[in-house]
């Protein structure tokens, strides 16, 4: 009998991670007030960062749970009324963390592809021995 649980153990996710979408919510919110079409619209054609509506609207209600983001009902002179988004104080201290662990992930990514370039041992030389 085939296993086929953890088949793709090994490959590379597909996509963006949920919760670093997250990451892009907040940071897009961090100096404007924007509404969810817009967001995605900016995360795709500025950053390739794709998803679906129904997961970007849902990781606002939950940033809006949470209390990191805020929104208010914007009325339109044309068309429906749109919800605006707006970062919180409580939001700010979130980006905050997000911009500190990617800071390191990105340091891990670093020195991943200085591996995988043959970089590394020139940039990290060994220590040649104490006598």
């Amino acid at each position: 009998m085939k296993n086929t649980v953890g088949t793709d153990a090994g490959l590379p996710p597909r996509g963006t991670p949920k919760n670093y979408l997250m990451a892009w919510l907040l940071v897009m919110l961090k100096d404007l007030n924007l509404h969810g079409y817009e967001i995605m619209k900016a995360l795709k054609e500025n950053f390739a960062v794709v998803s679906d509506p129904g997961t970007v609207y849902r990781a606002l209600r939950q940033l809006e749970r949470d209390g990191y983001i805020s929104s208010w009902w914007d009325p339109k002179e044309q068309g429906p009324a749109r919800r605006v988004y707006t970062l919180t104080d409580g939001g700010k201290d979130a980006l905050a963390l997000w911009s500190s662990a990617l800071e390191q992930y990105r340091s891990n990514l670093d020195a991943f592809f200085s591996l995988y370039t043959g970089t590394w041992a020139k940039e990290h030389p060994s220590k040649p021995d104490e006598e």
